[in-house]
């Protein structure tokens, strides 16, 4: 690792404080610590990973042997599944597929009058950073675009050519004077006077991940004005409740989290291009982007009346004859090669494309051991399966062989107005907010990422302006 950029041995004597003390160095981490660092506050990041990602554009680190994510126990449906999240700097954005789409104004009427405005200027400062490309149509996409002329979007990649570009490139928070520490986890936050709930003054280590030469922290707790949690939808609330936050101090953490459901359709493996075509073959040099255009689709024969807590579902036309409904949209994705051709150690398998369902019925949670339960939703199960009759109808591949599978899109599981405030403090704590997807109102109808960026930096800013350092 580079000295400076990554881990930083210092000195075992070093005052273990800083004004603010960033949890994760994932893409909302990055953001606010380098936003902070710029203000002038003393910021130390901890990073639980201590292994680089490839810099590799198109590579998905999450197979078996991956030493950059760590698996989440899940029930998805009626399946065990491990969820893998980015454990490395530059967090998921490392190991995910690195593509960059903005919500719509309607999604986030819903979260309040002012957000709108304020993802505004979140995305303009994130775009300006990140610089998101769009890239080549290829035969995947250009086969089922064809089907659907009208309704294709392009979707930007996290990439110069062949070189993905993280949260922790672009923002570089040590370039601002942060201090970044890896291998380091957090294992609750620290509150004054022993009083949970109270104010907190720093966090509390739960030792190093793996054995180092060089000790990152060298004791158990940190000092700090402000803690700022970006430890991602399943950490961040991990932290949380382990630090006794939850229902019994009127914080509904890990409640209602809200995930992309998907059903992947077989498309026959000649679509894919001839010099990667399906078979045992392992991961490209430089692979293709995962996905570069999609395909959206509304289904208003399957418009619902929301049901009570079914809020978050967007709300289709209100007639004058008629209730307000809510319309499923799909998003279909024409992944460019078979998965085992971006994931490390995966075994073989066909060629698929992704059916989404952008706007869910169903909700899940995150339980107090950290297992993650998404329930079956019947009313999105019959959405998905419509789509794929349809989809599969339209693209010419007859029967559709589906598979269940899910976004890796988790979010909401310490939501604005429920759990933290507009500006991400801990309803009713002081010294900790949080600042990743954890906070999403509603998930919007598109991948989270650019969103999760430009929510850190709008949440970034109302700090900066409070200065709580």
């Amino acid at each position: 690792m580079t000295s400076g950029r990554t881990r930083d041995g210092g000195s075992h004597a070093e005052p273990l404080r800083a004004d603010v003390v960033v949890v994760g160095a994932g893409p909302a981490g990055c953001v606010v610590a380098r936003r902070l660092a710029d203000a002038g506050a003393d910021v130390l990041l901890l990073e639980a990973g201590d292994h680089p990602a490839s810099p590799r554009a198109g590579l998905l680190d999450v197979g078996p042997g991956s030493r950059v994510v760590r698996r989440h126990p899940a029930w998805i449906g009626e399946g065990f599944w491990d969820l893998p999240r980015g454990r490395t700097l530059g967090g998921s954005g490392a190991v995910n597929g690195g593509y960059c789409s903005p919500a719509r104004p309607a999604d986030l009427e819903a979260w309040g009058r002012e957000w709108p405005r304020r993802y505004a200027a979140g995305l303009a400062r994130a775009s300006e950073r990140l610089r998101p490309r769009l890239e080549p149509m290829g035969p995947v996409a250009t086969r089922v675009a064809g089907a659907f002329p009208e309704r294709v979007s392009a979707i930007a990649q996290a990439r110069i050519g062949a070189r993905r570009v993280t949260a922790f490139d672009a923002w570089d928070p040590a370039g601002a004077g942060v201090r970044v520490r890896t291998g380091v986890s957090v294992a609750r936050l620290r509150w004054a006077d022993g009083l949970v709930g109270g104010r907190c003054d720093g966090v509390v280590i739960a030792g190093r991940s793996h054995d180092h030469d060089d000790d990152n922290v060298g004791a158990v707790e940190i000092s700090a004005t402000q803690v700022v949690l970006c430890a991602g939808t399943i950490g961040s609330a991990s932290i949380l409740r382990g630090s006794g936050l939850g229902e019994s101090t009127g914080h509904p953490v890990g409640h209602r989290v809200q995930e992309h459901p998907e059903v992947l359709l077989e498309v026959p493996a000649d679509w894919a291009p001839g010099e990667w075509a399906p078979g045992d073959g392992g991961v490209p040099e430089v692979p293709p982007a995962l996905l570069t255009h999609v395909v959206r689709l509304e289904f208003p024969d399957h418009a619902r009346e929301p049901l009570a807590g079914d809020d978050h579902v967007r709300p289709g036309p209100v007639h004058a004859d008629g209730p307000r409904l809510a319309v499923p949209e799909v998003e279909v994705r024409p992944y460019a090669l078979p998965m085992h051709r971006f994931i490390p150690g995966l075994d073989p398998v066909p060629l698929r494309i992704g059916l989404a369902l952008m706007n869910p019925a169903g909700v899940g949670r995150i339980d107090a051991g950290g297992t993650v339960w998404l329930p079956t939703e019947p009313r999105d199960s019959e959405v998905l399966s419509a789509a794929a009759e349809f989809v599969a109808d339209r693209i010419g591949v007859g029967r559709p062989a589906l598979t269940l599978s899910t976004s890796q899109h988790l979010s909401g599981s310490a939501r604005i107005g429920e759990v933290v405030d507009d500006q991400g403090h801990v309803l009713g704590v002081g010294g900790v907010r949080v600042a990743d997807a954890s906070v999403l109102p509603e998930l919007p109808r598109c991948g989270p990422y650019y969103t999760v960026l430009a929510v850190a930096e709008s949440l970034a800013a109302d700090m900066v302006a409070a200065r709580p350092w």
